[in-house]
């Protein structure tokens, strides 16, 4: 649902495994939006499994504790759904006529999808006509979502007595948050580290989304979603490897989420025994989870009809993760761009704002679009 011009302000929520994302967002004359303040909250362990949320009373109380403490107090909502248990597919169907196509996609989803059709709610965006083996097909970006988690989230809005107007996917916030002019902010040392990696003129761009729990793998062409995967490695296996080789028990696993932070996964004093303990333990969970994605890049192209990646963008608190760009630009051969390097068209920032935190804020700020 679209939001009038000159509309009051209105929140976004995006509530993730480890953090709940709030932000406060008015819509200008122009038709820009203005992020006039946010707030992040830790989510209650265990409230969310497979993007259900499991114990909606304390999600709402952090949530009301959130706005409270950063006078968060628009009336109306949009809201992200958490991505595990949400279903994606890219889809072919033969070209029909135009007058066709919507009965045709419809045919093609019902027999694919191994879902109950009256317990999720079903979408689809048309992404263009290719040749497939010298015949022409449509292609499609296919979204289920079970009615029960959608309701699940609608109940939390009506519960903060928020008026929903928007519930949405993180594939869907994120193509909408880079459909704006993306401007990269490059010292000329990056410049030049850009020109020794290969690099396309292709329009086809990854999102990693790196979290607490799992790395979201996004595909945009031309500004529309065209791939989307859930990895189930995040931060936390980091956490809990550093963990396991260090020997800490569990109710010290804030000191292995604080040596992640700290170390990273590039040496900076080979003398440290415990700073290459920590890199070499972090580095090996970095490997799988990059393993991953190429995985994805390759059944994006040699199954879903897709283009080589030409870029990739990571967001989310992982992707603060330090030498973790540098390493996937060497891995896999395609240049990194932080959040933080870009300059996003349309998108401002109150003065003041502690923008340290901006990786997590892309999805509640895609939804608000």
């Amino acid at each position: 649902m679209a939001l009038p011009l000159f509309a009051n302000d209105i929140l976004t929520i995006d509530i993730g495994f480890r953090y709940i994302k709030i932000l406060q967002i008015k819509r200008k004359k122009n038709n820009s939006l203005v992020v006039v303040n946010f707030g992040i909250g830790d989510t209650p362990k265990g409230c969310i499994k497979n993007g259900a949320i499991n114990d909606k009373e304390r999600v709402i109380a952090e949530i009301k504790k959130v706005m409270h403490e950063q006078n968060l107090d628009a009336k109306e909502a949009k809201i992200v759904i958490s991505g595990t248990n949400i279903i994606t597919r890219i889809m072919m169907i033969d070209k029909v006529p135009e007058e066709e196509v919507d009965k045709k996609a419809w045919e093609e989803i019902k027999e694919s999808l191994p879902i109950n059709f009256s317990e999720h709610s079903v979408d689809y965006k048309l992404l263009g006509v290719i040749n497939e083996n010298g015949t022409e097909k449509i292609k499609l970006f296919v979204t289920a979502v079970s009615k029960k988690i959608i309701t699940s989230y609608i109940d939390i809005l009506n519960s903060l007595n928020l008026k929903p107007v928007a519930v949405d996917t993180p594939a869907n916030s994120i193509s909408k948050f880079f459909q704006k002019e993306v401007k990269y902010e490059e010292s000329e040392n990056w410049i030049k580290k850009k020109r020794r990696i290969k690099s396309s003129s292709s329009n086809t761009y990854a999102v990693i989304d790196m979290g607490s729990e799992t790395t979201i793998v996004n595909i945009i062409k031309d500004k529309s979603p065209e791939f989307n995967r859930v990895l189930l490695m995040g931060g936390s296996n980091i956490d809990n490897a550093i963990a396991r080789t260090l020997e800490l028990e569990q109710r010290h696993m804030d000191k292995a989420e604080r040596y992640k932070k700290m170390y990273g996964i590039a040496v900076k004093d080979p003398n440290n025994e415990l700073e290459n303990t920590c890199c070499k333990t972090a580095k090996a969970v970095v490997d799988e989870i990059i393993k991953n994605i190429k995985v994805c890049f390759d059944f994006y192209q040699n199954r879903c009809a897709g283009e080589t990646v030409s870029r990739i963008y990571t967001i989310g608190g992982g992707s603060m993760l330090k030498g973790l760009g540098d390493y996937m630009e060497q891995t896999l051969d395609v240049p990194v761009y932080p959040i933080n390097a870009l300059t996003i068209d349309g998108i401002e920032f109150v003065q003041g704002l502690n923008l340290e935190k901006i990786n997590y804020l892309i999805n509640a700020i895609g939804v608000s679009f």
